[in-house]
């Protein structure tokens, strides 16, 4: 029980700023709170998953009372979770874009960096608080940034097509 402890503490906060931007009528930035909720949903609780990777080709260390994989772009790490990374966090920049409408690449670069470091530090501290048993992993800070990056910048193309439309 104490495991999902952290997740349980996350999700009250955001709860509480979901509900908070809804009475404000402020439902965009609803949404992104509701995909970084959905996010946490995905990479602070206890249970991961598996897609069958080669995981004993990848130079892991143990730390913290977890698996850290410092070692980015290991042959073995790009699998069918490296590209779930990647569209897991499309969404979060297509809502970030949605939300500043004017914000350009490198602030783009800087949420999706953000937003890795977030869950990755969140499941370094799980681990070492509660044992989580989720990986801390390099490669999930740059495939989130990735992704963010993707989101915003298609997002980013749409909002310039209609302009031209």
């Amino acid at each position: 029980m104490d495991r999902w402890l952290p997740y349980g503490v996350t999700s009250l906060v955001l709860v509480s700023l979901i509900f908070r931007t809804i009475s404000r009528r402020q439902y965009r930035q609803a949404l992104w709170w509701l995909g970084c909720w959905g996010l946490a949903s995905l990479t602070w609780t206890p249970v991961a998953l598996n897609f069958g990777g080669t995981i004993g080709e990848i130079t892991t260390h143990w730390w913290f009372g977890g698996i850290w994989v410092i070692h980015p772009l290991q042959a073995a790490s790009m699998d069918i979770s490296f590209w779930l990374n990647i569209l897991m966090t499309v969404p979060q920049g297509v809502l970030w874009q949605l939300n500043h409408r004017w914000s350009r690449w490198w602030q783009w670069f800087a949420v999706g960096l953000a937003t890795g470091l977030t869950l990755e530090t969140g499941q370094a501290l799980g681990n070492w608080v509660v044992s989580l048993g989720r990986w801390v992993d390099i490669n999930d800070v740059i495939t989130n940034c990735l992704g963010v990056m993707i989101g915003a910048a298609s997002w980013w193309l749409v909002q310039r097509y209609r302009q031209q439309n």
